[in-house]
């Protein structure tokens, strides 16, 4: 069959031939569809406005004309855009880079404290000496048992 490598150029091959990534991130267990973008959209174009304006003619008199100014203009497109769906990262988490179904770190409220680090929405793992929800408590090791305590 198929070892990684060639799946790897196989996917990136795919990747070249439609330039797009979207069909590649989907719904899953961290990343979460928003909405669904479609529908006319704004676009910009320029408009042409005929401004009068004083000026001097012969004789030093005063006249007035137009001048023809270009500014950029918004209007809503006359066509409609393929509907697609958006995705963003499930509550709980957060991008770890730029790609769009990259949501692989999980945020803790509070943050975890003494060390810890948030392994899955509101679960913090802690390190050795801490406990509680957010590492917030120092465990007494001379009461557990578990080290010699002299003093």
């Amino acid at each position: 069959m198929w070892g990684s490598g060639e799946l790897l150029v196989a996917w990136f091959l795919v990747l070249a031939a439609d330039g797009t990534t979207e069909h590649v991130y989907r719904p899953s267990r961290r990343v979460c569809t928003v909405g669904i973008s479609g529908g006319s959209i704004s676009e910009t174009f320029v408009q042409r406005v005929y401004q009068p304006y004083l000026t001097t003619c012969d004789g030093h008199r005063a006249c007035s004309t137009y001048r023809t100014i270009y500014r950029t203009a918004y209007r809503r497109s006359p066509g409609v855009t393929p509907a697609r769906p958006r995705y963003a990262c499930c509550p709980g988490w957060k991008r770890t880079s730029g790609l769009p179904g990259a949501c692989g770190a999980a945020i803790c409220q509070p943050p975890c404290g003494n060390g810890g680090s948030c392994i899955r929405p509101g679960h913090c793992r802690c390190p050795v000496g801490w406990q509680g929800d957010t590492c917030q408590t120092d465990v007494d090791e001379c009461s557990t048992g578990e080290a010699s305590c002299p003093q």
